[in-house]
């Protein structure tokens, strides 16, 4: 059975592509490209590697081994191993909604971004993001659609009408 499986990896103004790829299950393919979100044309990675399928668990030590090598030497942090998997998957999990990033992700959502796309930048699980535009005011379902008062999340803003403020003679709050 052939297959291919793509995954884009934002990662703070770079984005990674790791593509694996079989057409016969015998040998793997595995393409990486990175590049810069402001220059999408300029490669800063690339590279191809083609080998039997059977080696992939050996590869993937080997990788690990290199890179945690590589992160000691370069004195880059990394998380602790065995801790919970959703961390080390998504490490915004759990971690707090600051409004620079509520604003950037109702940005990003009304640019068209796709939800598993955001959730990557935000490393956060894609129902999490979900949550957040509904809590937001929006319908993750319809990027199209924003409420008549602005995007303000109703458990901490509430619109002027709603309060009884006065409004001005054209609508808007005095």
């Amino acid at each position: 059975m052939a297959f291919r499986h793509t995954n884009e990896l934002p990662l703070g103004d770079k984005i990674f592509r790791v593509e694996l790829a079989s057409d016969d299950d015998i040998t793997l393919t595995l393409t990486l490209t990175g590049w810069r979100e402001e220059e999408p044309g300029t490669p800063i990675a690339g590279g191809m590697l083609t080998m039997p399928l059977a080696d992939v668990p050996t590869l993937r030590i080997a990788l690990n081994r290199g890179l945690r090598a590589l992160a000691l030497a370069a004195d880059v942090a990394e998380p602790i191993p065995d801790r919970d998997i959703l961390r080390e998957l998504f490490p915004g999990h759990g971690a707090p909604w600051v409004p620079q990033h509520e604003e950037d992700l109702t940005r990003r959502f009304h640019a068209g971004e796709t939800v598993a796309r955001i959730a990557a930048r935000f490393g956060r699980t894609p129902d999490s993001v979900r949550a957040k535009l509904r809590e937001l005011g929006h319908d993750p379902r319809r990027p199209e659609y924003c409420p008549p008062d602005g995007c303000l999340s109703w458990s901490r803003y509430a619109s002027p009408a709603l309060l009884g403020a006065p409004l001005a003679e054209d609508g808007t709050p005095d």
